[in-house]
Parts: structure tokens; sequence; C-alpha cells
């Protein structure tokens, strides 16, 4: 079944298959793939339900030698019918993201995305 919303996406976003390690203040630590990824945000899947606003910690793989560290505030959940574990896409936006990685992020898209 198609998509029929409205797109409301203000960044390009490519799939990018490398690690991200989500830290929830006093709760639990994730580790899993990126299904995308814009200079906005990235879009995971989760064996758990994260609240709607609460805030994380990101450490992203594979742009660069070392992670790319920032916070990122979730911003939308769905339940998707998977059979692996992982049963909850989750959208989180970048917060506190220092400007030369928005642009590492930015070119490494951009990089893809033309391809």
């Amino acid at each position: 079944m198609q998509w029929q919303g409205k797109e409301r996406r203000k960044f390009v976003r490519v799939k990018l298959p490398c690690e991200i390690v989500i830290r929830i203040p006093q709760k639990r630590i994730f580790s899993t793939y990126v299904g995308n990824i814009s200079v906005g945000g990235v879009k995971i899947a989760l064996p758990e339900k994260l609240r709607i606003s609460s805030m994380v910690s990101l450490d992203i793989y594979a742009i660069k030698k070392e992670p790319v560290i920032c916070k990122g505030k979730i911003v939308w959940v769905k339940k998707k019918k998977a059979s692996y574990g992982k049963n909850f896409d989750t959208g989180i936006k970048f917060y506190q993201l220092k400007e030369k990685d928005r642009q590492i992020i930015k070119n490494f898209v951009v990089s893809v995305a033309s391809k």
C-alpha cells in the first residue's frame, strides 16, 4: 500500500546501512542500524516504543572515522508488522549537532543522493 499522506520532509534522505547507538537517560542503550538519514535526523527500527518528545543521545558510525555524536528528540513512532524483533520505526530529529558534523552529514547525503 502506497503512502497517501502529505509529504512534509524538509531534507533529502538516503539509506545508510551503518550502526547507531541510542542512549536513553537512566534507561537503556540500543544498538541498531540507520534506516535513512538526512541533515535533520534519522529513521531507525527499535524493539520497543519510545515516548514521543523524549530526548536521547546518538552515536552514528560510518560517516567519518569517529562517530558523529549528538542529541536527538523522538518525533514519531510507528508500529510495523515485523517478525525480527525491531517492531517500531522511529524518527529522531537531531539536536545539539555540531556545525562541522552537520556539514559532514549534508555532504554525505548529497553525494549518495546524486549517484
